[in-house]
């Protein structure tokens, strides 16, 4: 049995407020504690979202009061999310945004973007991208990474790119890094153990943003993590209530639950497989996000079993969040 730091999540949806039909904060949390997670950055695509200090303040009090866990609110990188307006980012940075996003609506206008990187490196703070331009598709992620890679050259900014899903995006990001620049990247358990062959299977319930992609994308953010090129696993945790799962595949929408299982799905992939060790995985879930924060690691500890039996069965009521529904259900959950 060994000892070690609860893991950080970069990249969660905790629903609350203005959608608490598909998630709460205290589901959510209970389920990112059941996962072995005791950190949680929260994306901004609430309603209504964060986008100055007031609205900041109100949604970090109401996590303050609800979550079981240490939950820092995302604040939003432009008015209302929609990529038109800077947001007050000094201001949010004094009220205490650790980082800033527009999580699924980042913005097309790269002269706003420059502006938004201007004033986040005034700040020191991360910008925490959505590398998508609208469609989800392969070339739409590799404009974006490409983009976000020469501002964050131009302006000194830190971009920490979110789930990265096409071989290319993981190409930038290891040039990026050889060259030195600020920028960051993560990469999902679901587009580390999955291939678009999964939607035959699963339906809508792998139906995401970005998409699953093809074995070799896979095969190449496997060895990306595995190199150190990607340092952050984030679980992009989506919850939806089980109806809207249910609904022809062009209406449900994207997402997929992964706090639970996501400490399975990487170990059986990453580690059960041979390619890289535990201590290595351990990194991508603690060291590797408090990094991109700029946090030191939280002195809080789970237990682990690193040779015990997983997956552990996870039959479908013992989920902690409330929505009961993941593709991962058999692959297993660890208790702190």
């Amino acid at each position: 049995m060994l000892t070690v730091p609860a893991f950080l999540d970069l990249h969660v949806h905790l629903r609350e407020p203005g959608q608490t039909h598909k998630g709460d904060i205290a589901h959510e949390t209970r389920a990112a504690v059941a996962g072995g997670f005791q950190t949680l950055l929260a994306m901004p695509n609430t309603l209504p979202p964060p986008d100055s200090p007031e609205r900041f303040q109100q949604i970090q009090a109401l996590l303050e009061q609800k979550a079981v866990c240490q939950v820092f609110s995302c604040a939003c990188m432009t008015e209302g999310r929609e990529g038109k307006r800077p947001a007050p980012i000094l201001a949010l940075r004094e009220a205490g945004a650790i980082a800033f996003s527009d999580d699924g609506s980042t913005t097309q206008d790269t002269g706003v973007m420059r502006e938004v990187a201007y004033q986040a490196a005034q700040v020191h703070a991360p910008l925490v991208d959505h590398c998508e331009d609208g469609p989800s598709s392969r070339q739409g992620e590799i404009r974006m990474v490409e983009r976000d890679i020469l501002l964050a050259q131009e302006t000194g900014a830190h971009f920490h790119l979110q789930h990265l899903s096409a071989r290319e995006a993981v190409e930038l990001l290891r040039q990026a890094r050889r060259d030195g620049l600020p920028v960051t990247g993560e990469a999902t358990p679901h587009h580390l153990a999955l291939t678009s062959r999964a939607l035959e299977t699963w339906g809508a319930n792998a139906k995401m943003a970005p998409p699953l992609r093809e074995e070799e994308d896979r095969m190449a953010l496997v060895q990306g993590v595995a190199e150190g090129v990607i340092t952050v696993i984030a679980t992009d945790h989506a919850p939806h209530a089980p109806q809207e799962k249910a609904l022809p595949f062009a209406q449900a929408p994207n997402g997929i639950l992964g706090l639970e299982s996501a400490f399975s799905v990487c170990n059986r992939v990453l580690v059960k497989s041979g390619i890289m060790p535990l201590e290595a995985l351990l990194e991508r879930l603690t060291t590797g996000p408090a990094q991109v924060l700029g946090i030191p690691l939280p002195q809080i500890t789970i237990r682990l079993e690193p040779e015990g039996d997983y997956p552990i069965p996870l039959p479908q009521h013992s989920f902690a969040q409330n929505s009961p529904w993941t593709g991962f259900l058999g692959w297993g959950r660890i208790l702190p």
